[in-house]
């Protein structure tokens, strides 16, 4: 929000009208504030003009605009491990006006370039824990309020590095996205398979299990699930002892996108 005159006027006359109870004057003073026939599509909208060479299909970037709208206009720092050819850091980079984008990737694109000069790419290791942190403190030494992981999609390299990044380099309130998360469920994929299916949704249980699909991806997303429960993990009155503080505040989880925020501090 500006700090113009005209929203100081904006706001005077909110104050006034929540002091007396008159309603009507209030909402209409919140209105003003908010901006001008803002696009609800605008990453979409941003790739549609410039063409640029990515993957992200409109249901992700949907998905991405609903968390990420509100850090628009600030000075956030972006990592996205596994780039490919570098055209969805151009997307981020027009997305995020004053933001600083990161990518990390086995064989950073040797053409690459950008004018702007907010962008910076690392060669990364995804499975080499030691070097993702190094890059990480050169790259944003303060941390970064978005991390994306387009990279191999195989499940003990994600894992590796969510472990790596997420609960110390991932500042508190910040957003983890893992990408194609669905691997797991194709036989053609190195550490997917295909699940057992009937004709209709059926859950079965062995006593107390509800045995689940768990190859590669999949399994690592259903453990992610367990690390946001732990408030009933730890329940005070039917769980066990506290061990260690719960740093998921809230997982989205979408066919093909999961997105972690982090418990604030």
């Amino acid at each position: 929000m500006s700090d113009s005159p005209q929203t100081r006027q904006h706001l005077h006359r909110l104050i006034d009208a929540l002091a007396d109870g008159d309603l009507d004057p209030a909402k209409r003073a919140i209105e003003s504030l908010r901006p001008a026939n803002p696009s609800e599509n605008a990453l979409s909208e941003i790739l549609e003009r410039n063409s640029y060479d990515t993957d992200k299909s409109e249901y992700y970037l949907r998905n991405y605009e609903r968390k990420f709208a509100h850090l628009r206009e600030r000075p956030i720092a972006l990592l996205e491990v596994g780039v490919h050819r570098g055209g969805s850091l151009y997307l981020w980079r027009d997305y995020f006006s004053r933001g600083t984008i990161v990518g990390f990737d086995l064989h950073p694109p040797a053409s690459f370039s950008d004018e702007s000069g907010r962008i910076r790419i690392f060669p990364c290791d995804q499975g080499n824990a030691p070097g993702i942190r190094a890059a990480a403190r050169s790259a944003s030494p303060d941390g970064f309020d978005i991390i994306i992981d387009d990279a191999s999609h195989m499940g003990t390299l994600t894992a590796i590095t969510f472990q790596t990044l997420f609960y110390d380099h991932l500042r508190p309130g910040g957003f983890y996205a893992i990408e194609d998360w669905g691997t797991g469920y194709w036989d053609r994929w190195p550490d997917g398979g295909a699940p057992l299916m009937v004709a209709a949704p059926h859950f079965s249980n062995q006593g107390k299990r509800f045995p689940s699909h768990d190859l590669g991806m999949v399994g690592f997303v259903k453990q992610l699930l367990d690390e946001g429960a732990l408030a009933d993990v730890f329940h005070p009155r039917f769980g066990g002892p506290p061990t260690r503080k719960c740093w998921i505040r809230d997982i989205q989880v979408n066919p093909g996108l999961v997105i972690v925020e982090k418990a604030s501090v």
